[in-house]
């Protein structure tokens, strides 16, 4: 049996879900609790406290990347890393690009802005009690704030991120046009990465309005979603 340990408003819980539906593997889902990161119970469990978890036949899994390694090694049907050396390499490249960088600004987007914030953190803390799910708009964006500070991004301005928010839309668009998928011929690892995290700026009015406009990525993204659906 695979289980799925994740938040489910995650991008890297919605990378591997959508890993799994690709390759046609059963599996359920549990729901980890702000309290269980904030007490240590995840870290005590999995060693890093990191999500998403995957739990298969009495091993754990952790990390989107490793997981995804993981089942491609376990279940290398309808593979998602190419065979082609140079085109797993930037299968590769692209995936921790999306992980490393454009995660930062989903987080910044839909957790920093309050008018975004409002709609995320009640689904971020659905699963707590009431009384976690009373402070956690207070703390949630405080400990972002200081994640995303010491990343960089949470020191610009609103501006300033979105305007670099744009510049890898428009390198996106650009390597997707006339494409019908980032690398190869088919579906990879990486168009499940970055539309994993585009799917999350999408969730911010900000980011819906920058993906909205560039048809590429709007189309790649339909062809992706179906493709992992």
């Amino acid at each position: 049996m695979l289980t799925l340990h994740q938040f489910e408003i995650s991008p890297f819980c919605d990378k591997i879900r959508r890993v799994l539906r690709y390759k046609k593997l059963a599996f359920e889902t549990r729901e980890v609790t702000l309290l269980d990161v904030t007490t240590g119970a995840l870290r005590r469990r999995n060693g890093t406290g990191k999500l998403p978890t995957l739990e298969h036949d009495g091993r754990l899994v952790v990390d989107s990347s490793d997981i995804a390694r993981y089942l491609e090694e376990r279940f290398p049907e309808r593979p998602l890393v190419p065979r082609d050396a140079r085109l797993a390499a930037e299968c590769h490249i692209l995936e921790d690009w999306a992980d490393e960088s454009l995660y930062f600004y989903e987080a910044y987007l839909r957790f920093l802005l309050p008018h975004n914030a409002r709609r995320w953190i009640p689904a971020l803390a659905h699963a707590d009690r009431a009384p976690l799910r009373a402070i956690a708009p207070a703390v949630v964006p405080r400990a972002l704030k200081q994640t995303l500070d010491s990343q960089g991004l949470g020191r610009k301005t609103l501006g300033q991120v979105l305007s670099d928010l744009d510049r890898h839309l428009d390198a996106l668009a650009a390597k997707l046009d006339g494409r019908t998928w980032l690398v190869g011929d088919a579906v990879t690892l990486a168009d499940i990465s970055v539309f994993a995290q585009l799917f999350c700026v999408r969730g911010a009015e900000e980011g819906a309005r920058a993906v909205g406009v560039r048809a590429p990525l709007v189309d790649w993204m339909k062809r992706v979603d179906e493709a992992t659906a």
